[in-house]
């Protein structure tokens, strides 16, 4: 399946996130990166339950980067009905399904998880051409098979929905939000994945691939050292090794951003005794791995390798954004 072709001319980018609280930290960090590397570029933050102080954050942050930004409030009732069912996520992985209704006058938005970075132009995505594709997005480097199953997606044609390139007057048109709310409340065909799945069924066969580097894991397991992109525009920091929170792999670029708006950023927590636990048996797995001569763990530990070399110590040498001041 031939990549979508992406142009440098286009609209404004309207680059679209959503969290609760627990994200916030994520939130800034994004619009941060995001205008670093796209001057001009304007924010919606669709908030589910952001606190007064992170909101005043939010916005503090929006007038000292000089960007358009915009907060929308939800109400966590109006996702109430649907399920979680992975450990790390919460209703606000919801919050993209309501973006055609939120914004009636936009065309065309970029929606992007707020656990990602952004180390270059977002340009393309904006010059797109979607003709009466419903999305453009990245597949998935290492779906789960039995998500396959239950969406039956094939492998390659399912894609990661944590940066979406919405075309919304056909999400409007089709009413696709409506059919991604049908599928995730009908519980004959539970999906592990959520939304992600919903919109892969709903827009099954009709999604644009983008390039990877517009959505790179930061997951060694996501990737071998012959399938790791060799560019970076966006970083992921996908399941739970959340750099705000974590020692996450190429956190290095996630914290130079927070760093220079660090007169903005919440205090952040110390590393939980879960993620060291966690940490903990993931490493006793890839050395057990390795001293049973597993391709897998030796992929893994390649793969780190690459990442550091390929894509954060380049990064860290070319960039060093100033500081931005304080309210």
């Amino acid at each position: 399946m031939a990549q979508a072709r992406v142009g440098r001319a286009g609209m404004t980018l309207h680059v679209v996130t959503g969290a609760d609280d627990n994200y916030a930290p994520g939130v800034l960090v994004l619009i941060a990166s995001a205008a670093w590397h796209n001057p001009g570029a304007r924010f919606t933050v669709l908030d589910m339950g952001i606190s007064a102080a992170n909101r005043d954050r939010i916005d503090g942050l929006g007038r000292a980067l000089g960007v358009a930004l915009t907060r929308i409030a939800i109400d966590e009732a109006r996702l109430a009905a649907l399920p979680v069912l992975r450990a790390h996520l919460t209703r606000s992985t919801f919050l993209r399904l309501l973006i055609p209704g939120l914004m009636p006058d936009a065309d065309r938005v970029i929606y992007m998880d707020c656990d990602m970075a952004v180390t270059g132009s977002l340009a393309p995505l904006g010059g797109m051409d979607l003709g009466d594709h419903p999305i453009a997005a990245v597949p998935d480097p290492s779906p789960d098979a039995r998500e396959l199953a239950a969406t039956g997606v094939p492998r390659g044609r399912y894609v990661n929905a944590g940066l979406l390139v919405m075309n919304l007057p056909v999400w409007r048109r089709e009413d696709v939000a409506g059919q991604c709310i049908a599928l995730l409340s009908d519980p004959a065909r539970p999906v592990r994945a959520e939304d992600q799945s919903a919109v892969n069924i709903a827009c099954a066969g009709r999604i644009l691939p983008l390039p990877p580097e517009f959505n790179v894991f930061t997951d060694p397991a996501a990737w071998t050292p012959a399938t790791l992109p060799a560019r970076l525009v966006v970083a992921h920091y996908v399941v739970n090794q959340k750099p705000w929170r974590a020692h996450a792999k190429m956190g290095g670029i996630w914290h130079v951003h927070a760093d220079r708006i660090a007169a903005f950023m919440p205090p952040l927590p110390p590393v939980s005794l879960k993620s060291r636990l966690s940490a903990l048996n993931r490493n006793r797995r890839i050395a057990l791995g390795l001293l049973t001569g597993r391709k897998k763990y030796r992929d893994r530990l390649a793969v780190a390798a690459l990442m550091e070399g390929r894509f954060v110590r380049p990064y860290l040498a070319a960039e060093r954004p100033p500081k931005v001041s304080g309210r």
